[in-house]
């Protein structure tokens, strides 16, 4: 289950700045921000407001980072630059050194930070520069555990003004056999994988660890919490470390959102292997039927886990959608 190192020049495109949003005892959860090269360049000239692009990292909640080049969607990045919008994207806290309240309390504070202080540090970094964050002017995207995330930016965060949500092979509906019960689940080619690394693993953590990056990964190491995360969700012990309570579950959150984007888009693979695509048909039809105010798009490809890899936004299949995503955003 080895993955390739992060590609240092796989943002070659964008000015990078990191901050804290978030200290938990003396652990610090950081951010990056990314700004197109063209934007601040000496010849651009339209600064002022512009849209962001909020996208949360998938791996389960496991697993990933913020910066992980080999999850993180190229076209995402194309649309950054074709819109000349700021991309913000955040670490959280881990499963299962953490739980589901847990990871919802740095989405919360995130966004308080996305409000409260997003602009001054943008400020900072480009102190002669008139850049602002249009925050009536924010896209929310995640792919897998982050279309969990953008699902429930959008289903929890009624103060904050999202214009659309792009929702990728989202974990939308958790409370299913798939992720409560041990049978064969062959995710990514392995078939059911033993439980004792991930009891191994608990064992042989400090007191009150807190973990927020997968530094194997980004290394391209066999080891990465990928491998736990397939093990804990193939033996049906993912809801033990999410925890049961029912706002860490989206598709019971819809009846509690007090707002909604008015345009919803989820894509989902239909062979996919490890998030299961009958989890999107689920979630859309409650969003649906309960908010039928809420324009959704749902589509299903022919394709596994990470599909869209070679996708375009002015291309193929994903054109017309990223035409209407623009249309709100």
């Amino acid at each position: 289950m080895a993955n390739p190192p992060s590609d240092p020049n796989f943002f070659k495109d964008f000015e990078i700045h990191d901050a804290v949003y978030k200290t938990v005892g003396d652990h610090d959860i950081s951010l990056s921000i990314l700004v197109p090269k063209t934007l601040v360049s000496d010849a651009n000239d339209s600064h002022g407001k512009r849209p962001v692009i909020a996208r949360f990292h998938g791996g389960f909640l496991v697993g990933g980072t913020r910066l992980y080049s080999d999850w993180f969607p190229d076209w995402i990045l194309e649309l950054a630059i074709s819109r000349q919008a700021i991309l913000v994207t955040p670490d959280y806290r881990l499963l299962p050194e953490a739980n589901g309240l847990d990871i919802l309390s740095d989405l919360n504070d995130f966004w308080s930070w996305m409000q409260h202080n997003f602009e001054s540090s943008l400020s900072s970094a480009y102190p002669s520069s008139t850049i602002k964050p249009d925050l009536d002017k924010v896209l929310v995207e995640g792919e897998s555990a982050g279309g969990y995330l953008a699902a429930q930016s959008m289903l929890l965060h009624p103060g904050i003004n999202i214009s659309a949500a792009i929702l990728v092979y989202p974990m939308v509906h958790l409370r299913d056999r798939y992720w409560d019960e041990r049978y064969e689940k062959p995710m990514f080619g392995e078939s059911l994988l033993p439980f004792d690394k991930v009891e191994q693993h608990l064992r042989d953590l400090p007191q009150g660890p807190i973990v927020t990056a997968d530094e194997a990964l980004e290394k391209g190491t066999e080891q990465t919490r990928n491998d736990l995360a397939v093990r804990i969700v193939q033996n049906g012990r993912f809801l033990d470390y999410l925890g049961r309570q029912s706002e860490v579950f989206p598709v019971e959150n819809i009846s509690r959102a007090k707002k909604l984007p008015p345009f919803v888009w989820i894509f989902h693979g239909r062979q996919d292997t490890a998030v299961p695509f009958y989890g999107s048909e689920r979630f859309v039809e409650e969003l649906r039927a309960q908010r039928p105010d809420v324009n959704v798009r749902f589509e299903g490809y022919d394709g596994d886990h990470g599909f869209d890899g070679d996708a375009t936004i002015s291309e193929g299949w994903m054109k017309d959608g990223m035409i209407e995503v623009c249309k709100y955003w």
